[in-house]
């Protein structure tokens, strides 16, 4: 947490096009032995489930500092957004500058039904996942969905594996051409 500034500043100055922060979980099932590493590096030095938005609070304010334009989004699991209440949530999310949301484990009906209102109340953008697995059928609906952009993961498999880039690129051009 104490890097996030120094590390944000330099994906500014080299010219990312956005930040997406992960937000500890205690069981990142869907990551590799990389981020479930980290998860557990972070949650050693945790306070309470709002440490989040302190240190998003924090960056926020340096960045307006600095004068910087780079979107920021959070990307994590549902339980703690829950536990720390999914309106109060976004509401303080959006408070501290942060842009928007990719949750994996939330549904695309609960989404619909539920949780998109909130979001879109709080100005975050919402931003869903595919794979290479997901039916075009399915793609076109979570990209009508997502108010940011479409996150194409590029395989099923956890974080961190090989992967053929091959594939990858047919992939990427056959979700680029829906």
């Amino acid at each position: 947490m104490e890097d996030t500034l120094t590390v944000m500043a330099a994906l500014e100055k080299s010219g990312a096009d956005m930040i997406e922060l992960g937000m500890p979980y205690s069981d990142p099932l869907a990551d590799g032995p990389v981020i479930q590493h980290s998860n557990t590096i972070a949650f050693a030095k945790w306070h309470d489930d709002k440490e989040i938005v302190r240190t998003i609070k924090r960056v926020s304010e340096e960045s307006r500092q600095r004068g910087w334009a780079i979107p920021v989004l959070l990307m994590g699991y549902m339980n703690p957004i829950l536990q720390y209440g999914f309106e109060k949530f976004c509401a303080d999310a959006s408070a501290v500058g942060v842009d928007g949301l990719i949750l994996p484990d939330l549904p695309e009906y609960e989404y619909e039904t539920e949780y998109g209102a909130i979001t879109r109340k709080y100005g975050l953008d919402f931003v869903f996942l595919v794979t290479p697995e997901t039916s075009e059928e399915r793609v076109k609906k979570l990209d009508a969905l997502s108010s940011g952009f479409l996150y194409a993961v590029s395989s099923s498999s956890t974080t961190g594996r090989d992967k053929n880039m091959t594939d990858v690129k047919a992939y990427l051009q056959k979700i680029k051409n829906l």
